[in-house]
């Protein structure tokens, strides 16, 4: 990427699959190097990002003398002018357990010896609105209290994702701060679209959008069905939410359907399209008891980890990758590499496809603080995303996005900027058999296939769980840090 003294460079820490990345770089903030510990988002974040330098592991591992080389050798200089990211927040998270001494909930203060050691002129921390407030507000007052001991000024609220065209109830907390003298006072963002609820649209300028709904946002996608893998469009978009998505890219990834026993479908036709599980008779019932089939004409339910809550609002599925990443506002030329789904065990030291999906900050919204923190930072606002390259890197894609996920060609070996928490290059999951994407049909049954991978084969630098451990802990295994 160009050197410009007007393009303002951002550390992104905890980034997951690349969500704040992609929407950052939307607005013409340009994050240069990315933290993760895991390494299948990591790889995810370096395929689809090609001018951010990623460093995948612990981040308590990582020495700030290795961040500080990897951005000179990136930009060319040593200073940032933004440190972003979302610290792990299973202990703050209204769907976790809620542990007060959860470790996850202390590794805030690894981004605050970020921002102390590189002395940003912003920064923006997000996370779920339970940081603020859950027991007693401890972490959200210690961090106040650091970054105003670092001399920032302080702002945080509450975004909510469809606020800003995107398809789904989501919310996060988000804390900016910003040096007097060296940016100007930040300004939220102003809605772009309108409220869900009638009686509260008056509240909003009359200019507002319409809420972007759940067909609008996927009804293009629905030609796939159970059993099925779609690597091409298939139908022509019916709104502008789908045309943004698709950007000129008639190739689709992630966009497998399951094909479900015969007794999750009996359960799942028993509810009605907006409805949940409390409409099925107790004999139809799995042991589950949350899940709601989507509402065409409405917005999405928050997208969390798993898929599993959601059932389409027409097949008798869960939703695809690609469907959730739509709702998260991910173009379709975006990537999810690494496994598609795990097992319970698994999750614990997996981050699958669904999971990357669920835990990245919406793109939209992200570009809609990006465009924020820009009018502070005196920065230009253009698109910087590398589309052209990001695209020449389909050709890379092998296989198929269920099983173990998709390889890559060996020609992308040294290619992507993926590095563990010492400086070394990791890796890549590489074949030179499988099919590449680009030139396979465009659907196939994908459980008919044999996958030659063992699932989990590529996961370098994450510890799997002892024999001892799984016999004392038996299925609950071990809780990994993660976001």
């Amino acid at each position: 990427m160009k050197k410009s003294r007007n393009r303002p460079v951002a550390i992104d820490l905890f980034a997951g699959a690349g969500g704040l990345t992609e929407g950052l770089e939307q607005a013409g903030i340009w994050p240069a190097v990315a933290v993760e510990l895991h390494p299948q988002p990591s790889l995810t974040h370096a395929f689809n990002h090609p001018n951010t330098t990623l460093i995948a592991g612990d981040i308590r591992k990582l020495s700030l003398k290795l961040l500080r080389q990897k951005l000179v050798e990136r930009t060319g200089r040593a200073e940032v002018d933004l440190v972003a990211g979302g610290p792990p927040c299973q202990g703050f998270s209204t769907a976790g357990k809620k542990e007060a001494h959860d470790p996850r909930n202390s590794l805030f203060f690894q981004f605050v010896n970020v921002v102390a050691e590189f002395k940003p002129r912003m920064f923006l921390l997000e996370n779920v609105p339970g940081f603020k407030k859950m027991h007693g507000g401890a972490a959200f007052h210690e961090a106040s209290r650091l970054f105003t001991d670092l001399g920032y000024q302080l702002v945080d609220t509450v975004v909510e994702a469809f606020r800003f065209g995107i398809p789904q109830r989501r919310q996060r907390f988000v804390m900016v701060g910003w040096l007097p003298g060296k940016a100007k006072p930040f300004q939220w963002p102003e809605p772009t679209h309108g409220a869900i609820d009638a009686d509260v649209l008056p509240l909003f300028p009359t200019q507002l959008l319409p809420l972007v709904t759940v067909e609008q946002a996927i009804s293009d996608l629905a030609f796939v069905e159970p059993g099925w893998e779609a690597r091409r469009q298939g139908l022509p978009v019916e709104s502008s939410f789908q045309e943004d998505r698709r950007a000129g890219c008639d190739l689709l990834f992630n966009h497998l359907a399951s094909r479900h026993r015969e007794k999750a479908v009996t359960m799942f036709s028993h509810i009605d399209e907006g409805r949940t599980i409390s409409m099925v008779p107790e004999e139809h019932r799995s042991a589950k008891r949350t899940m709601a089939r989507l509402n065409r004409k409405s917005i999405s339910n928050t997208v969390l980890a798993l898929p599993d809550d959601l059932i389409h609002y027409e097949q008798h599925r869960i939703p695809t990758v690609r469907e959730m990443a739509r709702f998260q506002s991910f173009d379709d030329d975006f990537v999810f590499i690494g496994k598609r789904t795990s097992g319970f065990m698994e999750r614990r030291f997996d981050v699958p496809q669904y999971t990357q999906v669920g835990n990245a900050v919406p793109p939209l919204l992200a570009r809609a603080l990006g465009l924020a923190l820009q009018r502070s930072l005196g920065g230009k606002i253009e698109d910087i995303r590398a589309i052209k390259e990001r695209r020449a890197r389909h050709s890379w894609v092998r296989g198929t996005s269920g099983f173990a996920g998709y390889t890559l060609s060996p020609e992308a070996e040294g290619k992507l900027a993926l590095f563990d928490v010492d400086g070394k290059p990791i890796p890549l999951p590489t074949s030179d058999t499988d099919l590449a994407v680009v030139d396979a049909a465009r659907q196939h049954e994908w459980k008919n296939q044999t996958d030659t991978r063992k699932r989990g084969q590529w996961s370098p630098g994450v510890a799997k769980p002892s024999a001892r451990m799984k016999a004392r802990r038996g299925i609950r295994g071990r809780a990994a840090n993660g976001p």
